[in-house]
């Protein structure tokens, strides 16, 4: 609403502002081969690729953490060959064939196929012009954030699951549950203590996993956006190959989502695992507290990357690989459409 002088007597001129043309580059627009089917089957099919990728890794990987432990690396291929068949030897990879592997690949799955189904259903529909940059990164922000908080909770039961198998294991029998395997565990919990200890203590778990969901799909889909314009620019010889691009925002998109997520992990090592004081008190008593001492008190800012690149080694080459294979697949394929103007219905 508006006013207008009209000689001495004030006009009011109503305009509809829904009336005026708009860009349909601002609305979700469905793609001409959406297929809500499709999607869900494709991104079964990544979870189910980054469910057999991740336990197969970490059937190797957790030995081989708990063998660095105790030895130095291997500094040639005969200490090399020798360190590879210790790790045959050692207990933990002989019964990680069992429940725990198919236990790993249940979390794979559940959570990993949940936020790219997710994501490609809220984002799928949002496009963008051929030749400029992309300016719905605010709607695309909001909607990784949409998925992280959406799927967060999803580890929570299969850690607290996990970490109550293998306290179990190191009990005495006297003290012991008894627990045969992980699907055991999970249904004695469920059955004499309830649904409450699968989510209990879960808040750093979640925020973790809200922080890396948002990052790294967020900063997938905006560098491919922008390997988009790069790859066949200012040359005739066809650019850059597709491959080349997958993998430069595929690897810069899952390193950008650990590294920002792999902090809340910190401040839990730090509440959680610290040993006590001289007074049998913890160095902190919340996360807020070991956030502050952290950002410059006691501690460097720095700190809560302590740790980051072990980590990374750990978690990044399977949701490398997933990454790769859902976006070969499609799952992260961008909409774009000629930025011509649609009058508003």
């Amino acid at each position: 609403m508006f006013q207008e002088i009209e000689g001495q007597r004030p006009v009011v001129v109503s305009r509809n502002h829904m009336d005026r043309p708009r860009s349909r580059l601002y609305r979700w627009v469905k793609p001409d081969d959406w297929s809500p089917t499709w999607n869900y089957q494709r991104s079964l099919m990544a979870g189910g690729v980054y469910a057999g990728l991740s336990s197969a890794y970490y059937q190797v990987h957790t030995p081989c953490t708990e063998l660095l432990k105790f030895y130095q690396s291997p500094n040639n291929f005969a200490q090399l060959r020798i360190f590879i068949r210790e790790i045959f030897k050692m207990d933990s990879f002989k019964r990680g064939f069992g429940s725990s592997l198919a236990f790993n690949s249940l979390y794979g799955l559940s959570f990993e196929a949940s936020r790219i189904y997710l994501w490609k259903d809220f984002l799928g529909g949002y496009p963008n012009e051929p030749d400029i940059v992309d300016h719905s990164w605010f709607k695309k922000l909001a909607t990784s954030l949409l998925v992280g908080l959406s799927t967060c909770w999803i580890p929570v039961p299969f850690n607290n699951v996990q970490i109550r198998y293998q306290q179990d294991q190191i009990l005495p029998p006297e003290h012991a549950r008894g627990y045969k395997n992980h699907f055991h565990a999970a249904y004695s919990i469920a059955t004499k203590d309830g649904f409450f200890p699968f989510f209990r203590g879960g808040l750093p778990i979640m925020a973790e996993k809200t922080i890396q969901t948002m990052c790294l799909f967020f900063y997938l889909d905006f560098i491919k956006e922008k390997c988009h314009h790069i790859q066949h620019y200012g040359t005739d010889l066809g650019g850059f190959s597709d491959n080349s691009m997958r993998l430069i925002y595929t690897s810069l998109g899952v390193y950008l989502g650990v590294l920002h997520g792999y902090p809340i992990l910190t401040l839990g090592k730090m509440v959680e695992q610290l040993p006590l004081n001289s007074k049998g008190e913890r160095f902190f008593n919340n996360y807020s507290e070991a956030a502050w001492k952290a950002l410059g008190e006691n501690f460097n800012v720095y700190s809560l990357w302590h740790g980051f690149h072990r980590y990374l080694l750990k978690v990044g080459p399977p949701m490398f690989l997933t990454m790769w294979f859902a976006d070969v697949m499609g799952l992260f394929d961008i909409l774009y459409l000629e930025g011509y103007v649609v009058p508003a219905s």
